[in-house]
């Protein structure tokens, strides 16, 4: 083979994958990277996940704290309700001067 044959993209690249399966230097290098890679996405997949579970949480939270403060207002409505009614008999029955 003649250089310019090593110039092609094809021959190129197969050329150093040889080199790099051949080389116990390089294929640590490339264990290293791998693992090191791995262990890189693993800690941001936990990470993301770890968010995602928090914002569920609090959204989950602030729709019970909604949920709480609407049947505390329909609450006092009712009271508010109740007590006008009362107010309106009391005054029915006690006679007008």
């Amino acid at each position: 083979m003649e250089f310019e044959d090593f110039l092609e993209p094809e021959i190129a690249v197969t050329a150093a994958v040889v080199a790099a399966i051949a080389s116990p230097r390089a294929r640590s290098t490339i264990r290293k990277g791998l693992v090191y890679g791995m262990a890189g996405v693993l800690s941001a997949s936990e990470a993301i996940t770890s968010f995602a579970q928090n914002v569920r949480h609090g959204v989950w939270q602030a729709g019970q704290a909604a949920t709480h403060e609407v049947q505390d207002m329909v609450g006092q409505a009712k009271e508010m309700e109740k007590g006008t009614k009362t107010r309106s008999e009391s005054e029915a029955t006690t006679p007008q001067q």
